[in-house]
């Protein structure tokens, strides 16, 4: 429905829009930044006229007086002190999150089940909390998306590399297209022994193969096309063809006349457009909205109309359908009404309809449209401008059966049934292991200098020695038991990274006297060599059942 703002769950406003009938769907959700963002800042303070109109839509139209009837709605109570019209960005997997939700997950997505598991174990419960609210909000985002549709999802580090490995999962891989950065300009001065951070992210991923895209440039030329455009013209020859290329028309009248060109020489005229400067990168630079500005709702996460404008011009064209439902600022719904496009945009608060009535009866750098909160009904596609309020039993009315794609876990049966072949094979013994076999062979002793450490009750106190290699490993040397060897800290220090073998390193270490014992009761390396391959021999059987044959 055009035009239309609807105040309830997004998930509910999702699962009731039409399978492959959005070409845009621009969020700025919850960031898991572990706070929670007010509107008592709300700029200009809300007027009473605005608290009783919120007051009296909640009663007549919804039907709702007490947060607890909000809440069995699925929308926010404006009035909460610690919501005030803003949102709550904490999240906790018992507080947060449906069982139905991970049930929907686990049936449609189970690779993505492990990543929230993943993360729960990596990160914690609350992270992984918001990526199961995402998760199921991103399933009916991927779906209701024509096959040329595409997101763009705002976010910031806190959680960037999580939502990027579900964006994936939800949508491919292959369908990732940019990795936006938003450079929001200065930012204020910090303490914190780190670099002040100064942009955001933003996923550009597409629904198919082929998707709406329009190549934006910003106004300012090249200095390559600034130099022609002042010379008016430029010649060339290609394959034989003499082609005069055009860059400013006037000037070349100017030249004909004065018989200073000679349009007859040339094979082929070619006007140039020198309208447009250079193409647009993957970094947005666009400063964040200043106190002033006319588009200021203030809200502390809001983001400016000329964000919204960029991605609306780059992936859709005139008449599309843009959809934010995470859309408490309006910024999107004002960029597509500002560039021609259909719009809808759904908020869980009811005050993003009283930010909505003012965004757009601003006048001047914004349309001017009238907010219909009065009446019921759903308008028509290209009706008189009027946005309209929709209350959460006012939700579109689905008429497509296609549910959201299950995705199983990828070539699972043949993962299961295929012997895995491996570069390199993994070491039979662990660290330890080694440390214990080798240290064995040589009573305790160090095999650099005859170092011994012990505990108090006389055992080989191990996390005091250092485990390297007898050859280098860039000469060819392997992981295996066989070519390590137990060194002291200090003389493993000295060896460091040199391409030295462990001979040339007991050398270095007798003629700076640092030896410990005589060079004759340090364990002779041909020896241990030996030794070290019965071990392997023995982990191998132990492992395998069978001998290694060696």
């Amino acid at each position: 429905v055009n035009r239309g703002v609807y105040i309830a769950d997004n998930l509910d406003f999702l699962r009731a829009i039409n399978t492959g009938s959005v070409d845009l769907v621009c969020i700025d959700p919850p960031f898991a930044k572990n706070d929670t963002f007010t509107g008592d800042k709300l700029k200009p303070p809300l007027s009473k006229a605005e608290a009783a109109n919120e007051k009296r839509l909640l009663k007549q139209r919804w039907g709702i007086a007490t947060p607890e009837q909000a809440d069995a709605a699925g929308i926010a109570w404006p009035d909460d002190p610690k919501a005030r019209g803003g949102y709550n960005d904490q999240w906790s997997w018992e507080q947060d999150i449906h069982e139905d939700w991970v049930d929907g997950i686990k049936a449609t997505h189970p690779a993505v089940n492990l990543l929230i598991e993943a993360t729960r174990e990596i990160h914690g419960d609350g992270i992984a909390a918001y990526l199961a609210f995402m998760a199921i909000r991103l399933f009916e985002i991927h779906r209701v998306l024509k096959p040329t549709g595409s997101l763009y999802l705002h976010c910031d580090h806190t959680a960037n590399g999580y939502l990027r490995q579900l964006l994936d999962a939800v949508f491919g891989r292959d369908h990732f297209r940019n990795e936006i950065v938003w450079s929001y300009g200065k930012v204020s001065n910090s303490n914190a022994k780190k670099f002040l951070r100064a942009h955001d992210t933003i996923y550009f991923y597409s629904r198919g193969a082929k998707t709406t895209y329009n190549r934006l440039f910003d106004e300012v030329l090249s200095p390559r096309k600034q130099q022609l455009v002042e010379s008016g013209y430029n010649t060339k020859n290609m394959n034989g063809e003499r082609y005069l290329y055009v860059y400013d028309q006037q000037k070349v009248d100017e030249r004909v006349a004065a018989g200073k060109l000679d349009l007859s020489k040339f094979d082929i005229i070619r006007t140039v457009d020198t309208s447009v400067g250079n193409a647009i990168t993957d970094v947005f630079a666009i400063d964040h909205l200043n106190s002033q500005a006319k588009q200021t709702t203030g809200y502390p996460t809001q983001k400016p109309i000329a964000l919204a404008e960029r991605i609306i011009q780059a992936s859709t064209n005139p008449g599309d359908v843009v959809l934010d439902c995470f859309a408490g600022c309006a910024y999107a719904a004002v960029a597509a009404e500002k560039l021609g496009r259909r719009w809808a945009a759904c908020d869980i608060n009811p005050r993003a309809w009283t930010v909505f009535k003012r965004q757009f009866n601003k006048g001047g750098e914004l349309p001017l449209l009238t907010c219909n909160d009065r009446t019921t009904g759903q308008q028509v596609m290209g009706s008189e401008p009027t946005v309209t309020v929709h209350v959460p039993g006012e939700l579109p009315e689905r008429t497509t059966s296609v549910e959201v794609e299950v995705k199983p876990l990828r070539a699972t049966a043949q993962r299961a049934k295929a012997t895995p072949q491996y570069k390199r094979a993994s070491t039979l013994l662990d660290r330890r292991e080694m440390l214990e076999e080798l240290l064995r062979f040589s009573a305790g002793r160090a095999w650099c200098c005859g170092f011994i450490s012990q505990n108090a009750d006389g055992g080989i106190a191990y996390g005091d020695y250092e485990l390297d290699h007898v050859t280098p490993k860039s000469f060819g040397g392997t992981d295996e038991v066989e070519n390590r060897a137990p060194l002291c800290s200090g003389h493993n220090g000295l060896k460091s990274n040199r391409d030295i073998t462990l001979a040339e390193l007991r050398n270095e270490v007798f003629e700076r006297g640092e030896q410990k014992v005589a060079a004759r009761a340090l364990p002779k390396l041909a020896e241990a060599y030996e030794f070290a391959l019965r071990v392997k021999q023995e982990a191998y059987q132990r492992k395998h059942g069978k001998a290694l044959g060696i």
